[in-house]
């Protein structure tokens, strides 16, 4: 199908839909089953939980080339979707948990605040997908253009396969290692409130990244609230060669 959608009920399961225009699609109810969506145009949709569905359904719709563009998502999750090769430059993803979605070679930019996005299924979802997986497939992402405020990746997802902004951000390896070897030295500390916060921010930093290998944090925001000084010597311990 090309071109534009309308009427009061969309329903489309099993088929491929492309160069879709859907700023311009009027509907009440959309109903979008195991589909293909190519090149479709979401570009500044304020998405509503009309559009839940689109996201959510089963069998999964793949997205692939399409274009999201300062389009807002915050009211909708991404659900079981899977997004290849489609753009987010300046997408609202503020509050964004993507539990079961799968992002391949897709672009970001802009800011996004408050995200979370899983390498493996998770929540009240992850036993009912279809098609079924043990992994969300997560590669070749492009975030070098992104400011990720409180946002992070968890739940095994590969760092290294991703693109990261140039500045401003640590990559760590074998974290939970690091975090063992930065708890016994800030147990070293005699600053008794500086050390208080330090072990606060590691203990929050390895409950959050329990189930993740490799971890990439934004300078000057921590897990928790931590005095930034503190967090400096933190990162610093962390980061030295294990």
């Amino acid at each position: 199908m090309h071109g534009e959608i309308g009427g009061r009920v969309l329903v489309f399961d099993r088929g491929v839909l492309e160069d879709v225009d859907f700023l311009r699609a009027s509907f009440d109810t959309l109903t979008i089953t195991g589909s293909l969506l190519v090149r479709c145009d979401f570009r500044g949709i304020g998405f509503d939980p009309r559009w839940q569905a689109l996201f959510s359904a089963q069998p999964q719709n793949i997205f692939r080339e399409c274009i999201f563009d300062r389009a807002d998502l915050r009211r909708l999750h991404p659900g079981q979707a899977r997004f290849e090769a489609c753009t987010f430059e300046d997408a609202n993803l503020d509050g964004w948990t993507s539990y079961c979605a799968e992002f391949v070679e897709c672009r970001f930019g802009g800011r996004i605040t408050n995200a979370r996005f899983h390498g493996r299924p998770w929540g009240p979802d992850a036993e009912h997908l279809d098609p079924p997986r043990e992994k969300n497939e997560f590669r070749g992402n492009d975030f070098s253009r992104v400011e990720l405020v409180q946002t992070v990746f968890v739940n095994g997802i590969d760092v290294l396969a991703q693109h990261w902004p140039n500045q401003g951000y640590v990559y760590l390896d074998r974290i939970h290692q690091r975090i063992t070897r930065a708890h016994a030295e800030v147990m070293r500390w005699r600053d008794l409130d500086g050390r208080k916060a330090a072990l606060a921010l590691l203990q929050a930093t390895s409950l959050l990244y329990g189930k993740q290998r490799e971890v990439i944090l934004r300078k000057g925001d921590p897990a928790v609230p931590t005095p930034p000084e503190v967090e400096e010597r933190v990162l610093d311990s962390l980061a030295r060669v294990l």
